[in-house]
């Protein structure tokens, strides 16, 4: 994972939790998205501003149990997959 490219959250989304998963829409293109328990944790992390995958990944392996490798991998494409959908960008 790269140390050092920050994340964040673009200015095309808006979001609210409901029963602890996050509902996100993107105003431009319309779109609703739903975020599983861990998205929402990962979400609820970029709301607090731009953050690198080395900390994402630091602060979802303290607070569920994954392996390194599982995390990694999850991240990446959670990430990739936010990004695709002009939901969150490089900082």
């Amino acid at each position: 994972m790269s140390t050092d490219i920050k994340y964040k959250l673009t200015d095309s989304q808006v979001s609210t939790s409901l029963s602890g998963e996050s509902v996100i829409l993107n105003h431009g293109k319309g779109s609703y998205y739903s975020l599983n328990e861990v998205g929402t944790f990962v979400w609820e992390i970029f709301e607090k501003g731009p953050q690198t995958k080395d900390f994402l990944k630091e602060e979802v392996m303290a607070n569920f149990e994954v392996s390194n490798e599982e995390c990694e991998d999850d991240l990446e494409r959670l990430i990739d997959s936010l990004i695709n959908e002009g939901l969150v960008e490089q900082a």
